[in-house]
This record gives structure tokens, sequence and C-alpha cells, in this order.
């Protein structure tokens, strides 16, 4: 009864853990998206009483009768994702040079829409879904995720050939003269005072602020200052797109 019991209760243990991470991890997707769309920060929190309230809503639906055609539902989505960020890595970063060399996230330095993974991503998922649903007869709906693989797999390279990958940086350059690498390759530890917030942070998450300083100094900017800002005065202004060679020789 002993054994019975510890086995019990480490199965709750287990279950709580993976639900809490859960509604963690899903708090961070969600306070992504709202603070770029629209530049308010309300903390984590909110974003974590959300989840779990979704999460809570969908069990009292008795989503789980349904869960066969849930998981098919999101797997067609789901690899039609996938497979584009696997297509831009392989394909169009290393293959085709296409993509930036080093992965970018700041604000400023990206394009508010990039339609090499947003025409991916959405032809591939609606073909996968239409076939997934029957509209192109019963013999080619078991192979509606192979479909969003394909077509992913095929789109991802051909729109970044099509827009010469045009919109994956807004600046090819984030006006810092220090590298944002040291000298063994990886981010660089050295901290920068971002003028809008007062705190420091490493290299890697600043830039150049549009703003110059009283006596006309140059200041920096964080990338979570740039993120909650609506106003875009601390944005650099964008440049054209770099060249082949520039991509290739990295930022």
């Amino acid at each position: 009864w002993l054994a019975l019991a510890l086995v019990l209760l480490l199965i709750v243990i287990a279950q709580i853990k993976i639900n809490v991470t859960n509604a963690y991890s899903g708090s961070l997707a969600w306070s992504n998206v709202y603070t770029r769309v629209r530049k308010r920060y309300p903390g984590r929190t909110v974003f974590v009483l959300f989840n779990l309230i979704i999460a809570l809503a969908l069990m009292l639906m008795d989503v789980f009768s349904l869960i066969s055609f849930v998981l098919s539902l999101y797997a067609n989505v789901v690899m039609a994702w996938l497979v584009t960020i696997s297509a831009d890595i392989v394909i169009n970063k290393l293959i085709l040079k296409i993509s930036p060399r080093y992965p970018e996230f700041r604000r400023g330095m990206l394009h508010d829409w990039n339609p090499v993974g947003l025409v991916s991503v959405s032809l591939a998922s609606l073909l996968s879904l239409l076939t997934f649903a029957g509209a192109f007869g019963p013999n080619l709906q078991p192979f509606s995720v192979l479909i969003a693989i394909g077509v992913a797999l095929i789109v991802t390279p051909l729109m970044a050939i099509a827009t010469r990958g045009r919109y994956y940086l807004r600046r090819s350059s984030d006006g810092i003269p220090t590298p944002i690498l040291d000298a063994d390759g990886n981010p660089s530890g050295e901290r920068l005072r971002c003028h809008v917030t007062g705190y420091t942070f490493e290299r890697p998450d600043m830039l150049m602020s549009a703003e110059l300083g009283p006596r006309g100094e140059v200041q920096y900017v964080s990338s979570l200052a740039l993120t909650l800002d609506d106003s875009d005065r601390y944005v650099l202004p964008p440049e054209p797109p770099p060249t082949r060679g520039e991509r290739d020789s990295g930022r």
C-alpha cells in the first residue's frame, strides 16, 4: 500500500508540474504577442491567469472527448509552422544564403511582417486543413500532414527568392560600434545602459537610439524599451536591404 500511495503521489506531482509548466510557457507566448501588438506589458501574472482560464474552460467543455480530432487538426498547422522554420534555416540560410546569418529579434531591426514565413505557413496550413476536411477527396485525406510538409518545404525558399530577402532585416546595423559577438563567436557580455529604462542590458539586447542625448551624444536603447514604445521615437530609420555579400560576411 505504501508503494501504491507513493506512485499515486508521484503521478499527482508530475501532473501538477506539467500543468504549471504549460501554463507558464503559454503565458510567455501570450505576453510576447500582446506586448508586440499593443506596446503595453500588463505583467506575466495576467497572462498566466488568462492561460489557466482557457485551460479550465476547455476542460469544462469536455475537450478530451474530441482530443483525437483536436490533435489531428493541430498537427497540420504545427507541421506547416515547423517545416517553414526548418526550411528557412536549412535552405534559405545555409544553402541560398538569403536569410540572415544570425537570428534577430530586436524591434527596429525587423520588419513588422515577413511574407516568407507568413505566406508559407498560411498556405501550407490552409491546403493541409482543406485536405484534412476532405475537400480534395477521401484518398488524399490521410496525407494532409504530408501536404503541409511539402507545401511549406517548397513555398518557403520560393518566397525568399521572390522577395530577395528584403523583409528579413529592416536594418543591417544596430548602430553600436562594438561587435555583438566576442572573439569566440559567443554573444558579447558587454553591458550598456538603456537611456529609457535606466537599466543596463547585455550588448545583444541593445541598439543605438534615434534620440540623441542632451549634449548630442549617442544613447542606447534596449529591445524591451523599444517593444513597449508606441511612438517610434527611439527607432532608427530603415536602411536599404543588405547585399548578398554583406549577408554572407555577417553583421
